[in-house]
């Protein structure tokens, strides 16, 4: 049995929040769970970020394990709370979007809060306790309410998009820590971009290249969540760009340019 229980929220560490829902998974385990913190640094409320970190890490999520997450501006409403199964690990937490990015095989309704439950606080009173229940008997899922994965809240992402004159339209999915800005675009797709246009119309070069140390000037790049990056060796994107996340920008490609 794998007792591994992995954390993803946007309640920060400045708060207990993070601690208190650790301490009920250990409780109702008898301290045999192993918690381990992907990250609880998502901006506050944005469901569309903790789908790209869940989305980037399922692949790493050993099988029989638990991931918890936690992004939920809807709790104590009618939205409802789910188990869904990825490559044989369970995902808990709402039913908002945030699991909606990944390659589900099954999904279940989780049973409506107990009598007692805060109304504000699902993360600690709902998902946590049904995440401790995973760990100690995977197949309670066989006794919830079965969910159809069509019917799930899917994750509001942009895709990308050809434009007419063959340049591609796509969007910011992260800015790491380093800066780097990590596109909704697959090095499968083989776009080679001379040149991105900014929301402002603001043209720049850019050099297609495979490690952050090649190019003194902006980079175009495969990072290493398998996504496409723009990047700057040794300074950040997004502050010498001005872009966010949920920014679309044009790629121009080499054609284009003749």
């Amino acid at each position: 049995m794998n007792n591994t229980l992995f954390l993803l929220s946007d309640f920060g560490t400045s708060d207990t929040y993070v601690a208190q829902m650790k301490a009920v998974i250990l409780s109702e385990c008898s301290g045999s769970a192993a918690i381990v913190d992907l990250t609880h640094d998502i901006k506050a409320g944005s469901v569309s970020e903790g789908a790209f970190h869940l989305f980037v890490s399922c692949k790493f999520i050993p099988a029989g394990s638990v991931v918890v997450a936690v992004i939920d501006p809807g709790v104590g409403t009618t939205r409802r709370g789910v188990v869904c199964e990825v490559k044989g690990a369970f995902f808990v937490g709402p039913d908002n979007g945030l699991f909606g990015l990944l390659p589900i095989t099954r999904a279940w309704k989780l049973p409506d809060p107990q009598a007692g439950s805060s109304n504000t606080f699902h993360g600690r009173d709902v998902f946590a306790p049904a995440s401790a229940r995973l760990i100690l008997d995977p197949g309670w899922v066989e006794f919830l309410e079965p969910v159809d994965r069509e019917d799930l809240v899917p994750s509001a992402i942009e895709m990308p998009t050809m434009e007419e004159d063959g340049g591609l339209k796509v969007s910011v999915a992260h800015i790491d820590i380093f800066g780097n800005i990590v596109l909704w675009l697959y090095d499968a797709m083989e776009y080679h971009p001379a040149e991105l246009q900014l929301p402002g119309g603001r043209i720049e070069p850019v050099k297609e290249v495979k490690t952050y140390a090649e190019h003194p000037g902006i980079l175009f790049l495969q990072g290493s969540q398998g996504l496409m990056e723009i990047a700057v060796s040794g300074g950040s994107a997004s502050e010498l760009l001005g872009l966010c996340t949920g920014d679309r920008i044009l790629l121009i490609n080499k054609e284009c340019n003749k």
